[in-house]
């Protein structure tokens, strides 16, 4: 559904690691991921293979990082979203828990988690909206005080991404004596109850396969080496971390869309109503012709906001926008794919009904 040619715009390496991702997507994640979907399961075999391709980690520099540019950490997102919204999400959560242990964290933090973890060999999970704090994440509750050889972490964590079998998770908690908001490490699998422990989500009508975890922490100890020194409050805390996987969301938009617009394009060259395929159909026509529209500035948005961030100059005004327009776009997409492919697109083997679904939640 490349209707511009925007194939034009990447260079040969933005190319390969495109078509590496999308040769995955299509071999590894599309044969199974419905299944892990309708069971409401991570597909954790695949973990092995994703790091293998050597991209985890995305823009991320050094310490084992792969350090791609933003574009192609975005093209290998938006692939694997093609296929799976679920798995083009778990990217942007690893590299949202690698990001603090890299801004923020000590030399020492540094070399003991972040090659592990481009490696997939230890999982993350970010730890910074609760019950109370979603979008308002500033007004966390979480509160860390200060004791002998460390701190103790008391609070609730709400729908975090892989927090119910992450090996490591960065926890953002109020000092409780100068009430600002510092950042821990915490490996939650050496931690017993009642100190930490976890509930998943249940009963999801999107991204299902990812695993939402309501995480409870009763004086959860994490000693002085766990803190992120440089994590001094929220502007240089979580604040941050969130500036890149803003646009990684945007990418991921596009994602889900361009693979419910190849799926829905598929089927109407296929799917015969009146004597002919729908695609010969005037009606159908038009609305393929907006959710191509659609799909092309939704990429040239990202596209662009990717060019201003490895230029040092994607504000956060412009990397919101680019969210924003394209969450909203890519509903329109969904939608229209949806009724497009009738009441086959209620059944998750579509595709496109959980496309419709798992948009909802990017």
């Amino acid at each position: 559904m490349d209707f511009l040619s925007l194939d034009l715009l990447l260079s040969e390496r933005d190319r390969i690691v495109r078509d590496v991702a999308r040769s995955f997507a299509r071999t590894h994640i599309a044969p199974v991921i419905e299944e892990h979907a309708e069971k409401a399961e991570f597909p954790h075999h695949l973990l092995p293979k994703i790091g293998a391709l050597g991209f985890s980690g995305g823009v991320l520099k050094g310490y084992g990082c792969p350090g791609l540019s933003a574009l192609q950490t975005g093209l290998y997102a938006m692939e694997f979203a093609k296929e799976s919204a679920d798995l083009g999400t778990f990217i942007l959560l690893q590299i949202i828990t690698m990001t603090p242990i890299l801004k923020c964290g000590s030399e020492e933090q540094k070399q003991k988690y972040l090659s592990s973890m481009a490696k997939l060999e230890k999982i993350g999970c970010f730890c910074l909206t609760e019950p109370e704090a979603g979008s308002d994440a500033t007004s966390l509750k979480t509160t860390a005080t200060k004791v002998e050889g460390g701190w103790l972490l008391d609070g609730e964590k709400r729908w975090i991404g892989n927090g119910t079998f992450a090996d490591v998770a960065v926890v953002w908690a109020r000092d409780s004596k100068t009430g600002k908001i510092n950042g821990f490490i915490v490996e939650p699998k050496t931690i017993k109850e009642p100190q930490w422990s976890t509930t998943t989500i249940k009963n999801k009508v999107g991204f299902r396969a990812v695993q939402n975890a309501h995480i409870y922490m009763k004086q959860c100890f994490v000693s002085d080496a766990q803190r992120l020194p440089l994590a001094e409050d929220f502007a240089t805390g979580p604040g941050a971390c969130l500036h890149f996987t803003r646009l990684l969301a945007g990418f991921i938009a596009v994602g889900v869309a361009w693979g419910a617009g190849e799926k829905c394009l598929a089927y109407a060259k296929t799917r015969k109503q009146f004597g002919k395929p729908l695609a010969k159909l005037q009606i159908i026509q038009e609305r393929l012709v907006k959710v191509t529209a659609n799909l092309q500035s939704m990429f040239l948005m990202c596209y662009r906001g990717a060019l201003l961030y490895d230029e040092n100059k994607l504000s956060f005004g412009q990397v919101g926008m680019i969210k924003s327009y394209n969450t909203l776009r890519g509903r329109e997409v969904v939608a229209m794919c949806r009724e497009l492919v009738g009441g086959n697109g209620l059944l998750g083997l579509s595709g496109v009904g959980r496309a419709f679904t798992d948009m909802e939640e990017n």
